[in-house]
């Protein structure tokens, strides 16, 4: 199950907003499959990626929303983070 503070942790490192909030303001990348792209026919570019530092989720595009909850719950409960929890 993939809440808002755990999507919010995935994009942005932080457990919660900040009083001052984000700067710079979190953003949404929605990433379009390209036939011919050797890169986005990677397994890997099926799941959602985060860039931390500019606050930015990177959602690939799917043909069926069940694909994308799958991809997108098994990305986020199974991330990593920096190691310090």
């Amino acid at each position: 199950f993939c809440s808002l503070d755990k999507i919010l942790k995935f994009a942005t490192g932080c457990s919660f907003l900040p009083a001052i909030g984000l700067n710079p303001q979190p953003s949404i990348k929605f990433l379009h499959p390209v036939d011919s792209s050797p890169w986005y026919a990677s397994p890997r570019e099926k799941f959602p990626t985060a860039n931390t530092c500019i606050n930015c989720l990177r959602l690939p595009l799917h043909k069926s929303y069940d694909m994308f909850k799958s991809n997108m719950e098994f990305a986020i409960c199974n991330m990593q983070g920096f190691g310090q929890e």
